[in-house]
């Protein structure tokens, strides 16, 4: 794996958390801040046991984890441990930017093994729900990951403060064709990140990185797998869904706001990516 760029460091970095403790992290992106470094899959509780007890119980879990969760947390700024609604363990650690909570990072879900002297219980369980499939943890492993979460979220923090001078990259100096490819990646990146709610041309990248067209098309490829189109889309996507969770704006505003042109492209570009469409996307986060 090539060492990770600006943009590729928070979900990086979230994925060794991941990779270490074997537990899937969701992210509450509550000042949006986050929306284009990470996967769109990253800010919605997905697993199996969740999804099991959503398709019955959804308005529980927005009660647990936005009305209520999001002021219980600011009596635990370390984090916590807590065992939701539904009987399910978990981490959560809030992240503060400026004394303001930017965001929740959320990581489980677990089976609570022995005495967990330090566990906060949701006292009004709407469903117990059976997972054979989560496995126990006991309390000194929910220890360390608790102080894991918290090693992450100073990764995060430290990638934040160090972000207005590694954005200064798109304004370098023309680099060589076929050199630094890198650096390359990350002025792709800048540019889509800067240009993708306008039309945003190939031509327009090509221009900025002192390339021609077909070379562009071609480096694009080579260095992301994939078309430039679909990696502006993919941001035009994130952006869509950070507006359709943060924000009450008409779906015709969002798609507008996103780049979408085209209300109808946007929902069939919405539909398959997140596999619903933007009013139920909307309506499942809770807003």
């Amino acid at each position: 794996m090539h060492e990770p760029d600006f943009f590729e460091t928070p979900e990086w970095a979230i994925q060794c958390f991941e990779k270490l403790t074997g537990l899937q992290v969701v992210v509450h992106d509550i000042g949006a801040r986050l929306w284009p470094f990470l996967q769109s899959e990253r800010f919605k509780h997905r697993s199996p046991c969740c999804a099991a007890v959503k398709a019955a119980h959804d308005w529980a879990c927005t009660d647990f984890e936005i009305t209520r969760l999001r002021s219980d947390i600011l009596r635990h700024p370390e984090g916590r441990c807590h065992v939701c609604h539904a009987g399910f363990m978990e981490w959560v650690m809030p992240v503060f930017i400026h004394d303001q909570l930017a965001a929740i990072l959320f990581a489980g879900q677990v089976r609570v093994s022995g005495t967990h002297p330090h566990l906060v219980r949701d006292i009004r369980r709407s469903v117990t729900h059976t997972s054979h499939s989560l496995r126990f943890v006991k309390a000194d492993e929910a220890a360390s990951v608790l102080e894991s979460l918290r090693q992450l979220r100073s990764r995060l923090l430290q990638w934040h403060d160090e972000s207005p001078a590694l954005l200064k990259i798109r304004n370098s100096a023309r680099i060589p064709d076929g050199k630094n490819m890198a650096t390359r990646r990350q002025q792709i990146r800048h540019f889509i990140y800067d240009h993708h709610t306008d039309p945003a041309p190939i031509n327009d990248l090509a221009q900025f990185l002192h390339l021609g067209e077909s070379r562009t098309i071609h480096l694009v490829k080579e260095l992301f797998g994939c078309s430039y189109i679909k990696l502006v889309n993919q941001m035009r996507l994130r952006t869509a869904a950070s507006f359709l969770r943060n924000s009450s704006l008409p779906i015709l505003e969002v798609s507008l706001s996103s780049g979408f042109h085209d209300l109808s492209y946007f929902h069939r570009t919405f539909r398959r990516h997140f596999g619903s469409t933007p009013l139920h996307y909307r309506r499942a986060s809770g807003v």
